[in-house]
């Protein structure tokens, strides 16, 4: 999120819960309660075309010149939108053309744009760009799971016995389609503005959905209500617990960076090509202060604006990965996203006592389902050197 805005988000996440407030106010009189709606939704408005304005000048800074259609902008410039004005309802499901538009992943990762979601420049939410994505119009997908390969193939003399080699039992797995969605509250002077509503959608409305697709994509239970994510026991291999890591290939004056060139070769020696490392920002920062013996910085220190790599391999850093945790993969090869429905914007003031204070709520949810068919392309655990025991 650009610095810029942080003031501006905070405070109009204050006017929100303010908003939500009067609806419970039952010891102040209608006029006051009037009054007090007036004022929030002049101070909510002029919050919003500030992130209109900070949204206008960060686009005019980028200067790839590429135009990519943001949810807001599309809705407000939609014929729903325009019938608001006459119905006070608005249904609107966002199809934005796909493109593979650089985005904050990082210096060689390949970054997918899917449809349905375009997140406004400079957004820290990477993870979902990882996954390879397929549409559907099912409420599951199943799948076959393979845990293990092994490869005997092998040149066999003339009338020699050929090897088999050894496939892991596959197992049929069913994804469930999850909706994930919130709600927010704006008042009648906002929703007249359009280039203010655009930014309020995109900013704050678009971003807590994203916010949380990516975590739910790192930690996510894999319930029927929930995504799987990278972190769960069955959806990843964990080197060090399958003892293809120990603490004896590693010496007293070894560090993380060690640890990550074992991971990286024990994928490898199984065919596996890592493609990202995903780490905590807080992990990165410690990689990053690390210094030789002569007190000078290993990765180039605070002047150096060398890209996120670790032996070849993209680093990508989001706080929706545990500290402490790690995953390097193929996600191309190991795990895919299915798209049920694209991103999907209802705004009514139909909703409680919104026709009588002059409120709106907005909705936006979408609806994904995730598959880990190749957990062995996906290595995950504990970001240390393993202890003996």
């Amino acid at each position: 999120m650009p610095n810029v805005n942080e003031d501006v988000i905070k405070s109009l996440d204050a006017i929100d819960e303010k908003l939500d407030n009067l609806q419970a106010e039952k010891a102040v009189s209608t006029k006051a309660i009037n009054d007090e709606l007036k004022r929030l939704g002049a101070e909510q408005l002029k919050l919003a075309k500030a992130l209109a304005d900070a949204e206008q000048q960060s686009a005019t800074a980028n200067t790839d010149g590429e135009k990519v259609q943001s949810l807001g902008h599309s809705f407000v410039t939609s014929k729903a939108f325009e019938g608001f004005a006459s119905n006070r309802k608005a249904m609107y499901e966002f199809k934005a053309a796909d493109t593979t538009a650089s985005t904050s992943a990082g210096a060689g990762v390949s970054s997918y744009r899917k449809p349905g979601m375009v997140t406004m420049p400079d957004l820290p939410l990477v993870i979902e760009n990882l996954f390879p994505h397929v549409p559907v119009t099912s409420n599951s997908v199943t799948y076959i799971k393979e845990p293990t390969f092994t490869n005997n193939a092998a040149i066999v003399a003339e009338r020699k016995d050929k090897p088999f080699s050894l496939f892991g039992e596959v197992e049929e797995k069913s994804a469930p389609i999850v909706t994930v969605a919130h709600l927010a509250r704006i008042t009648s002077q906002l929703s007249a503005d359009a280039p203010a509503l655009a930014a309020y959608i995109n900013v704050k409305m678009q971003y807590g959905l994203q916010a949380k697709v990516d975590a739910q994509l790192v930690t996510g239970a894999g319930t029927a209500t929930e995504l799987g994510g990278l972190l769960l026991a069955d959806n990843h291999q964990d080197p060090v617990t399958l003892n293809k890591i120990t603490s004896a290939k590693f010496t007293s004056g070894d560090t993380v960076l060690d640890f990550v060139l074992e991971v990286k070769n024990e994928l490898e020696g199984r065919a596996i090509a890592p493609e990202v490392l995903i780490l905590n920002p807080s992990d990165w920062t410690a990689i990053a202060r690390l210094k030789d013996k002569q007190g000078r910085y290993i990765l180039g220190g605070p002047q150096s604006i060398a890209t996120k790599s670790l032996w070849g391999v993209p680093v990508v850093t989001s706080a929706s990965m545990t500290a402490g945790k790690y995953v390097m993969a193929n996600i191309t090869l190991g795990a895919t996203l299915y798209d049920r429905q694209a991103l999907n914007l209802a705004m009514s003031e139909s909703d409680e006592v919104n026709f009588q204070r002059n409120l709106i709520s907005i909705r936006i949810e979408r609806r994904l389902g995730v598959a880990y068919e190749l957990p062995q392309a996906i290595s995950g655990g504990d970001f240390a050197i393993p202890t003996a025991g």
